[in-house]
């Protein structure tokens, strides 16, 4: 006999994985345009404010893969007249979630 927890496990991987659509990132809008610019505040981020665990939440495949912020996209070092979504990809994916602090803050966790 099939065990039900089982069945809702299977379930729940098949359909809670993978994506066939065209990658779209998170998309948040224009981070520049929030109160704090890049920066999270309290207010637009509720439900994990004072959490150090970004990646609970944010994907990291899923961030850092659209320009949204109007600025223009450049190939070499990042400035703030630009942004080189690869470059920030690889800070992201070699310092991990030590990296999200770099540009957006503590996110209230005090450390």
């Amino acid at each position: 006999m099939v065990q039900p927890w089982l069945v809702a496990l299977t379930a729940a991987a098949i359909t809670g994985c993978g994506n066939s659509g065209a990658m779209q990132g998170e998309n948040y809008g224009n981070l520049l345009d929030s109160p704090a610019g890049l920066v999270v505040v309290q207010e637009e981020h509720p439900t994990g404010w004072g959490r150090p665990d970004c990646f609970a939440c944010h994907n990291i495949m899923d961030i850092h893969t659209v320009n949204r912020t109007g600025l223009p996209t450049c190939s070499a070092t990042i400035t703030q007249d630009c942004l080189n979504l690869s470059e920030i990809q690889a800070i992201v994916s070699s310092q991990l979630e030590s990296s999200c602090v770099m540009c957006h803050g503590n996110n209230g966790v005090n450390q």
